[in-house]
């Protein structure tokens, strides 16, 4: 944590408002990625980031300064997404819900249209091409390999960053990484099609 950050976190603690939203503007547009690309839901992204900025204002105190803050905000994002998930109560629900969507939402032209206007704007160098079949294929990731691809991949977290947010071993990290990967790589080569979420038990 650099000095303005620390400064702002103390202010933000002593219950001034607008420096707590200046601690969080740097992240606003990350967080929305995440929570769009875990959910495949431009409102309930939105409302997601809203209620992790809400929350990490509400346990602000719990922050421990010696840790990356970045990730902190992201470990509440993740988890907010993991209990939207948990709502669409099966797998076979969730698919439908994608499906309606016409398997990506970032294929859509009125989706495209309205996250532009929501500020949604790329987050990784991928070209245009690769970064939307990427986002295309990710429905066919298991949702502990989207996940992971997402962070490590797409938002440029660590090995030790992954882990330490969404609460897995490093191992389980590499395990999962790997496998989507390989799903994403040959999906969109043509080699095989998955079913989507697809992702057997890892």
């Amino acid at each position: 944590m650099d000095e303005r950050e620390k400064e702002l976190l103390d202010k933000a603690l002593a219950g001034d408002g607008s420096a707590f939203e200046e601690l969080v503007w740097p992240y606003r547009q990350s967080l929305l990625h995440l929570s769009f690309r875990m959910t495949g839901n431009k409102e309930e992204a939105m409302d997601i980031t809203q209620e992790a900025l809400l929350k990490s204002f509400r346990y602000l105190q719990r922050f421990e300064p010696e840790k990356n803050f970045r990730n902190w905000l992201f470990q509440i994002a993740a988890n907010e997404c993991r209990d939207f998930l948990k709502k669409v109560r099966t797998e076979k629900k969730y698919r439908q819900q994608i499906s309606r969507r016409s398997k990506s939402p970032e294929l859509d032209p009125e989706n495209i249209k309205a996250q532009s206007e929501a500020g949604f704007e790329p987050a990784s160098a991928l070209s245009s091409d690769l970064k939307l079949d990427v986002n295309k294929c990710l429905q066919y990731l298991s949702p502990k390999e989207r996940e992971v691809f997402i962070l490590r991949d797409l938002d440029g977290f660590n090995i030790k960053e992954t882990a330490s947010t969404l609460g897995l071993s490093a191992i389980s990290v590499r395990v999962n990484l790997s496998s989507a990967r390989k799903k994403i790589r040959q999906t969109i080569e043509g080699k095989k099609v998955y079913a989507p979420g697809q992702g057997g038990k890892t």
